[in-house]
C-alpha cells in the first residue's frame, strides 16, 4: 500500500513538473521568450543603407508600427548600399542576440543567403521587405522566407516606361542602372526598358551603373552628355541617381528637354517635379512596406500562414498629381 501511494506521488509530481517545464519551440519562436515572459516581441529591422529619403521614410514607418504593436525594434542599416558584407554581419548578430524574428531589405540577391538559412535553423522567421531574393537560389540551399512585403518591383517601373512611350512617342534613352547582384533593381531595369523598346521608336545610346549613388549619377550622365548630344530620356532606378542625373543636366547647360524619371519619390522628387526638371518618378510608399512587413512578422510568429508575396502599392507621380501626393505625405 505504501508503495502504491508514494508511486502515484512520484507520478503526479512528473506530470507537474512537465505542465511547468513548457512546450518544444513553435516555427516563429525562438529560446529568448520574451514573449513568454510577458515582454515585447524583439525584431531586428536589417535594411540596405540609411543613404537617402526612402530608407528615413521606412525607418519612420517602421518605428511607428513597432510602437503600436508592442514590439522592440532594432532598426540597422550598412552605410552603403554596397556594404554586403556588414550587412551579413548584422543580420547574424540578430541570430546570436535571439531576436524573435528579422526583416530584411537585402543588399545582394544571393550573399544574404547563408544567413537566412542560418536563421531558419534557429527558428527565427524572416520576411523580406522592399528587395527579393534569389527564391530558386535560397530553395537550393534549403532556406525560406516567411513572405516579401513590398512592390512589383517590375511592373511599378513599366507605369514610368508607359508614360514616357505615350507622352514623348520617341528619342533617345540613357538608362542609369542600379548595383549589380539585386533582383529588385534589375526589375526595375527591365521594367522601364521593355515598353520602350517595344515601341519600336526609342533607341537606347547609354546604360551604365552608378550603384545608387547621387556623385556617382552626376558624374556618369556629364560623361554621357558630352558624348551624347542628343539624349531625350534619362530612366534612373533609385531617387539619388535621378537627382544626380537632374543636377548633370542642369549644370551642362544641354541644348535641349530631357525627360527624366526615376524611382521612390523622395522629397528632392517631389520638388523636382513641381519645378520642372523631373518628369516623373515611381513612389513606393515605404511607410506602408514597413507597416506591413512588421504585421507580418507578428502573424509569422502567431502561427499563420502568409502569401508569398504581400504586395504593396506604387503609384507614377508627374505633373498632374504631384500637388495631391505632396499633400498625402507624412511631413
Amino acid at each position: 500500500m505504501k508503495k502504491s501511494l508514494l508511486a502515484a506521488l512520484l507520478t503526479a509530481g512528473m506530470l507537474f513538473t512537465a505542465a511547468c517545464s513548457g512546450t518544444p519551440a513553435t516555427p516563429g519562436a525562438t529560446s529568448s521568450g520574451s514573449e513568454a515572459a510577458g515582454g515585447k516581441t524583439k525584431i531586428a529591422y536589417v535594411v540596405k543603407a540609411m543613404s537617402d529619403q526612402f530608407w528615413i521614410d521606412m525607418k519612420a514607418g517602421a518605428e511607428k508600427s513597432a510602437a503600436a504593436s508592442n514590439v522592440e525594434l532594432s532598426f540597422q542599416a550598412p552605410a552603403k548600399e554596397t556594404d554586403v558584407d556588414q550587412q551579413i554581419q548584422m543580420v547574424e548578430n540578430a541570430i546570436a542576440s535571439k531576436v524573435n524574428a528579422i526583416i530584411l531589405s537585402a543588399a545582394d540577391s544571393k550573399a544574404l543567403i547563408p544567413s537566412i538559412v542560418k536563421a531558419n535553423q534557429a527558428n527565427i522567421p524572416v520576411v523580406l521587405v522592399n528587395d527579393t531574393i534569389d527564391n530558386d537560389a535560397l530553395s537550393a540551399a534549403g532556406g525560406k522566407v516567411v513572405t516579401y512585403v513590398g512592390i512589383d518591383q517590375k511592373a511599378s517601373a513599366q507605369l514610368a516606361g508607359d508614360y514616357a512611350v505615350k507622352t514623348i512617342k520617341q528619342g533617345n534613352v540613357v538608362l542609369l542602372e542600379g548595383i549589380s547582384g539585386v533582383k529588385a533593381l534589375q526589375d526595375r531595369l527591365d521594367g522601364f526598358k521593355e515598353p520602350v523598346v517595344a515601341a519600336g521608336t526609342f533607341k537606347i545610346v547609354a546604360s551604365q551603373t552608378a550603384n545608387n549613388d547621387r556623385a556617382q549619377a552626376f558624374n556618369v550622365m556629364q560623361n554621357i552628355l558630352t558624348s551624347n548630344k542628343e539624349v531625350d530620356v534619362v530612366w534612373a532606378i533609385n531617387a539619388e541617381m535621378g537627382q544626380g542625373a537632374v543636377q548633370a543636366i542642369q549644370q551642362s547647360n544641354y541644348g535641349r528637354p530631357v525627360a527624366v524619371f526615376d524611382f521612390d519619390a523622395s522629397k528632392d522628387d517631389i520638388e523636382a517635379i513641381k519645378a520642372g526638371t523631373l518628369t516623373g518618378s515611381v513612389a513606393q510608399f515605404p511607410e506602408l512596406q514597413a507597416e506591413g512587413a512588421i504585421k507580418a512578422a507578428l502573424d509569422a510568429l502567431a502561427g499563420k500562414t502568409l502569401e508569398a508575396h504581400t504586395q504593396t502599392k506604387a503609384e507614377l507621380i508627374t505633373k498632374d498629381n504631384v500637388e495631391a501626393f505632396a499633400s498625402s505625405r507624412p511631413s
